[in-house]
Formats: C-alpha cells, sequence, structure tokens
C-alpha cells in the first residue's frame, strides 16, 4: 500500500505566548471573577480575525477548527467572517470593518491577490499586524503567508494525471479563479508536468469562481466538446465533485481521469470508488492555526525569520484513502 506523500511540512512550529492565564502559580490565589467582572475580562482579550474567501465550503470549516483550537490554547478570541462566495468586493468590505474595530490582527485568505493590498497595507499602518493564509498577496505589506506552497503541490497534481492517464491524451481544467494567486500557481505547476509527457495536451480551461453549478455545466460542455478527453484536473474545491457529477450523468465513471483539490467526506467516497485518481490535501486547520499563532506573536512584537511558512499537501489516493479519512476526523 502507498503511504501518504508529503510533499513538505512545516518546520516553524514556535510555542504559543501565554499569558498570567496560563501559570497556576500565578492564578491559584485569584478569587473567581464575578459575573460583573467578566465582560470586563472578555473586553479585554486580544481579538484576531480571519477572513476566508468564501464560508460555503468544509475546507473553510477545517481551517476555522484550528483557528479555534489556537485561541482557545493562548486564550484569545477569533473570528472567523467572510464573503458567502468567493466576493472580493465584499472580502474587503469585511477587513475594512474590522479595521475600523481596531482588532490586534488579521489573516486573509485573498479571493484576488492584488485587489486586497491596499486594504493590507491600510491595516498594518494602523498597527494592525497581517498574515495570509491559504492565497498570498506578496505585493502587500503582509508579515508572512501561511499555507501551501502551490506550484509544488500543482506539480503534485500533475506527477497524479500523468501516471493515471499513461501520459497520454486530452485534459480539461476545471479553474476556481484566474485572479487567485493559488490557483494561478497550482495551474503552472500542473502545466509543468503536462508539458513532461509529449502525448497529453490541455484542450480546455473553464474558470468557475469556485460556483458548483457552474463548473457543474462547464464540465459537462468539455465533454460534449471533447468526447475523447483523457483526464479532468480541479485547480479548487469545485473542481473533482463537479467532474464527478457530469461524468456520472455520461456513465463514463472511472473513464476519464480525475485529479483535484481538497479533502472532504464526498471527495473521499469518490476516491475510494475509483472515480477520483487523486486528491491533493491540503492542511487547513493547520493553517487556521498557525495563522492565530502568528498574529499573537506579531501583536507581542515577535516578527517571522521567514515570509513563507509552508503548511505541505498530501497526495490522497486509492491505496492511502483509510488513512486519509484520519485527517477528516
Amino acid at each position: 500500500m502507498k503511504k501518504i506523500i508529503a510533499i513538505t511540512f512545516v518546520s516553524l512550529f514556535l510555542s504559543p505566548l501565554g499569558g498570567a492565564a496560563d501559570n497556576p502559580a500565578k492564578t491559584a490565589t485569584k478569587k473567581p471573577a464575578t459575573a460583573a467582572e467578566a465582560p470586563a475580562k472578555e473586553a479585554k482579550k486580544a481579538v484576531y480575525v480571519l477572513v476566508p474567501k468564501s464560508v460555503v465550503h468544509p475546507y473553510w470549516a477545517r481551517c476555522r477548527k484550528g483557528m479555534e483550537k489556537a485561541a482557545k490554547a493562548l486564550g484569545v478570541r477569533a473570528i472567523f467572517d467572510g464573503p458567502p462566495n468567493n466576493d472580493l468586493a465584499r472580502q474587503i468590505e469585511i477587513i475594512e470593518g474590522y479595521i475600523t474595530r481596531r482588532v490586534q490582527g488579521i489573516a486573509i485568505s485573498p479571493n484576488d491577490s492584488r485587489g486586497v493590498e491596499e486594504v493590507i497595507k491600510k491595516a498594518v499602518r494602523r498597527d494592525i499586524p497581517v498574515v495570509t493564509f491559504d492565497s498570498d498577496s506578496p505585493g502587500s505589506e503582509r508579515y508572512m503567508y501561511i499555507g501551501t506552497v502551490n506550484r509544488e503541490a500543482g506539480r503534485a497534481a500533475g506527477r497524479a494525471m500523468v501516471e493515471a492517464t499513461g501520459g497520454k491524451g486530452e485534459v480539461a481544467v476545471l479553474h476556481g479563479s484566474l485572479t487567485a494567486m493559488n490557483l494561478r500557481e497550482r495551474l503552472e505547476g500542473f502545466r509543468d508536468e503536462v508539458r513532461k509527457a509529449p502525448d497529453m495536451k490541455i484542450v480546455a480551461l473553464e474558470e468557475n469562481r469556485d460556483d458548483a453549478s457552474l463548473a457543474l455545466s462547464q464540465a459537462e460542455s468539455i465533454l460534449t466538446r471533447y468526447p475523447k478527453l483523457a483526464g479532468f484536473f480541479g485547480t479548487s474545491v469545485t473542481g473533482a465533485p463537479a467532474a464527478v457529477a457530469a461524468l456520472r450523468a455520461k456513465s463514463m465513471l472511472g473513464k476519464v481521469k480525475v485529479v483535484g483539490f481538497d479533502l472532504d467526506k464526498e471527495n473521499l467516497a469518490a476516491v475510494r470508488k475509483g472515480w477520483i485518481n487523486a486528491i491533493i490535501e491540503q492542511r487547513p486547520s493547520l493553517m487556521g492555526e498557525l495563522a492565530v499563532q502568528w498574529l499573537h506573536k506579531l501583536h507581542h512584537g515577535i516578527k517571522p525569520d521567514r515570509t513563507i511558512l509552508d503548511t505541505g499537501v498530501e497526495v490522497v489516493t486509492k491505496a492511502n484513502a483509510d488513512k486519509a479519512a484520519e485527517l477528516l476526523k
């Protein structure tokens, strides 16, 4: 049985900062807070905000879970607040609101790497530290990026597609967003590997903005235009499920290979059945956890010694699906 392939893994776990509440010696003699005192104590807690691209997919729920774990350990407040869909204007509006509230730190997964540059600069210039997670905005003044090194992850997906197809045939890409830096980099990495297979060719690329209905209609259209299609590659959470649904409608499951991103229960079940050949699993819970930890450090004046913190990926196939299931617990 193949083992889960770890592309990279984070090497920068610094111990969380603690306050008096973490030291029993300092708190043992204190009286419990009264009902009147409790709100005041709550108000004194540092507040950190994570703003994802959207909140509609289980991927983001896993990220929130990591955020809550870190917040509990540090004794701080953490808020998970993003647009319902991949909406840059709404994302900026949410960030502006938290700048006005003067929270102690903001972590952002940008819908558009350039589109958030000015609002990030605004936050930093008001002494609110900002990090990016899941997707980066290197042209902004964010302190660091926490997440997948996406070009390498795209290469892993490309290798999985070449292996699944035998390095032959036409491939279509269901692309989440042309403006999200992480997805562009995945596509570049995927192309790097496909170019090495002289008998493979990318014949279609459709942007769906992570709209599941749109992704499905695009997949159906591609199958009509390219009846000899060898594979689908989904750069984001919507791609692989849309490909599976379109193939099921045409009774072609297993005949066209599917490689995509982001593990959830639906994708894992499809991998086990052989409908999806490989899923590139990121570590969203770890991203959320590290984002809060680093915002807390930055709030206390601790600066990172690097600008990119790679949380790594794992390639999930039918051979290691049972082990991968543990990641969803």
